[in-house]
């Protein structure tokens, strides 16, 4: 996967009132030669639409808000359902109690970033995110 650019989309889903850790965030995977789709704040469907559009390897969602099991659940739903789910991976990351972190994982999260999460381990785990889903494509 090293030489090919990884596409990740970024948002957030449900009631987000602050950005500036997701825009952190993009702008770390930018630097690192990732190519962000930056949608803020949307809704499930509209992420898996855009998703789709962009041909992205990615969902990463940003959750500050204490709905991520709710709003996370409708996006792997939808996912599910339109058969993105092991063509695309998901992440997410924000203010997620370390409680939450084992049920978001069997919910279809490939990983969960929780606050204070660091900028090499972020990269790292959305470069896995990306190898995970390329065992998928024959």
């Amino acid at each position: 996967m090293e030489d090919k650019i990884i596409k990740v989309l970024m948002c957030c889903l449900g009631p987000e009132t602050h950005n500036r850790g997701i825009i952190l965030v993009s702008s770390f995977l930018k630097e690192e030669g990732m190519e962000v789709v930056y949608m803020g704040n949307t809704t499930a469907e509209n992420a898996i639409k855009a998703a789709t559009e962009e041909d992205v390897k990615i969902i990463g969602v940003s959750s500050l808000s204490g709905a991520h099991l709710r709003t996370g659940k409708r996006l792997l739903e939808l996912a599910k359902q339109k058969g993105l789910d092991k063509s695309m991976a998901f992440v997410i990351g924000g203010v997620i109690p370390p409680s939450d972190v084992k049920t978001l994982k069997e919910m279809g999260f490939h990983n969960v970033c929780v606050s204070g999460t660091k900028r090499e381990e972020l990269v790292e785990v959305m470069k896995d995110a990306a190898n995970s889903v390329e065992v998928y494509h024959f």
